[in-house]
């Protein structure tokens, strides 16, 4: 192919019984449209699940999102046919995101693209995978689809069965420029910025329609292999980007978007914090940013010691999750020791010491495990 490719990339709609927009965008499937666009390639973006989407405002049927604290808010969302494994939950399942009308007119507005890539999250949105891919295939017949992300990486094998999608994504993304090549005969300017993550440009925030938050991620990997978490599977290495780069790019969406809000991605955003985290927040002091930052991933306990917890509050973190995970002492041992109720009681003393409010910090627990009692 001697013509710049045209990517499009999708957000896919999620299925369940409840969802709402707690800082949750497709981070990486916006780092991956800076590399393509980096790399010389043209990129066009659908999010089923846009908030802001005033076509869906305007249809019958959809019950309609809303705007909550901290740019969070509830997705639009219609009512669908449970899956058979759920028939006898007396709940309702819900299809969040635009309507499948608005969908297809998003898609019919655009150029037929050479390859189209699917993002995917939680396994069991699969099902809002299936659609999204079932009406990207009506739509573009002939275009390849690659489905990648959490779910890709997990069940490689049930999406290869029932997604609907021609390639199953699971190579890391070092690999991807030589796949992207073979697929399209484009040949990538950037190719060795991909496997290096400390040096990717920041995430394309700009196809988000109207950002009320924005997503930050310092580092990837964990040192920890707790036997319940998928991180070192998705994750194996843990590596930083620079202080340099994660300022820069508060500031850039804080003047160019006015964004206030940042929820960090991070795995283990304060183990190695010293790295990236420590220096970019002491330059954004400097520069008197003020913004406020919260981490849905939960951070580590273990590291919130009263000096770090002095520096959350200062560098203007508002929303704090702690992952506790559970309080019974085998199994925290059992689990990966990454934390102990001592530690807990210590943690939550020098945050609520440091100025934090009890409602501004929330703890993770497990349920539903074996050998569990409701």
């Amino acid at each position: 192919m001697s013509k710049v490719p045209l990517v499009l990339m999708v957000n896919p709609w999620i299925t369940d019984f409840a969802a709402y927009d707690l800082w949750a965008k497709p981070l990486g499937l916006l780092f991956l449209a800076s590399l393509l666009r980096e790399g010389g390639c043209e990129i066009a973006f659908v999010d089923c699940v846009n908030r802001a989407d005033s076509a869906t405002d305007r249809q019958r049927g959809p019950e309609h999102g809303a705007h909550g604290r901290y740019g969070t808010g509830k997705y639009h969302r219609m009512p669908i046919p449970k899956p058979d494994a759920c028939n006898e939950l007396p709940r309702y399942y819900y299809r969040y995101g635009m309507h499948p009308d608005e969908l297809r007119s998003q898609l019919d507005s655009l150029p037929r693209p050479d390859l189209i890539w699917v993002t995917s999250i939680m396994t069991y949105w699969y099902p809002g995978v299936q659609q999204t891919i079932s009406i990207l295939r009506e739509v573009f017949a002939d275009t390849p689809i690659w489905l990648g992300g959490v779910y890709a990486q997990l069940c490689a094998d049930h999406a290869r069965r029932h997604s609907g999608a021609d390639e199953i994504v699971t190579i890391s993304p070092a690999a991807l420029p030589v796949k992207f090549e073979s697929a399209t005969g484009f040949k990538l300017k950037n190719k060795d910025a991909w496997g290096h993550f400390s040096r990717w440009p920041s995430p394309a925030l700009d196809l988000i329609t109207q950002p009320a938050y924005a997503p930050l991620l310092t580092s990837v990997g964990c040192p920890f292999r707790c036997p319940y978490c998928a991180s070192s599977i998705l994750q194996p290495r843990r590596v930083w980007r620079k202080a340099e780069s994660i300022h820069a790019e508060v500031l850039q969406y804080y003047k160019s978007y006015g964004i206030r809000d940042y929820a960090f991605y991070d795995d283990a955003l304060l183990l190695g914090a010293d790295n990236a985290l420590r220096a970019a927040m002491e330059m954004l002091a400097r520069d008197s940013v003020f913004v406020r930052f919260h981490t849905p991933n939960a951070i580590h306990i273990r590291a919130i010691t009263r000096e770090m917890a002095e520096h959350l509050q200062r560098w203007g973190f508002e929303t704090i999750r702690l992952g506790l995970e559970t309080t019974k002492p085998d199994n925290q041992r059992k689990w990966g020791g990454k934390v102990d109720n001592s530690m807990f009681f210590s943690a939550v003393s020098n945050l609520l010491s440091s100025g934090f409010q009890p409602p501004q910090i929330g703890v993770y627990l497990l349920c539903g495990l074996p050998g569990q009692t409701p």
